[in-house]
């Protein structure tokens, strides 16, 4: 009787394990890479715009611009952010964003050369 129960809570214990271990799988970060067209982004202060904002978001992971091309890499956990996110967050900054555009009373505040 005291091993059955012995054998009891050693095999509740490993089912305990068993899904502790599962659950953690669940929460590894899946890193996505995005290019984002960004028309407006001519100059570093208009980059620098787009990475402060981006940089304050749990899940950014990095945000890279690519002056000459008008584009931003950015690499981001889809476990706390999504693509739409992304593009809805620049576009309220007052960026036009692969297909959305910027918020005009946003566009309007930026500096003349990111307009």
């Amino acid at each position: 009787c005291l091993s059955m129960r012995f054998v009891n809570r050693m095999g509740l214990l490993l089912l305990l394990v068993l899904a502790c271990a599962m659950m953690t799988g669940c929460f590894r970060p899946n890193i996505i890479k995005m290019e984002a067209q960004v028309p407006q982004m001519k100059t570093m202060e208009c980059s620098k715009i787009i990475q402060d904002a981006l940089g304050r978001i749990d899940g950014i992971v990095s945000a890279d611009p690519d002056i000459a091309n008008h584009t931003m890499t950015i690499r981001f956990d889809s476990r706390k952010i999504n693509i739409k996110n992304v593009e809805f967050l620049i576009a309220g900054l007052g960026f036009d964003v692969n297909n959305e555009a910027g918020k005009p009373e946003a566009k309007a505040a930026l500096p003349v050369d990111c307009r």
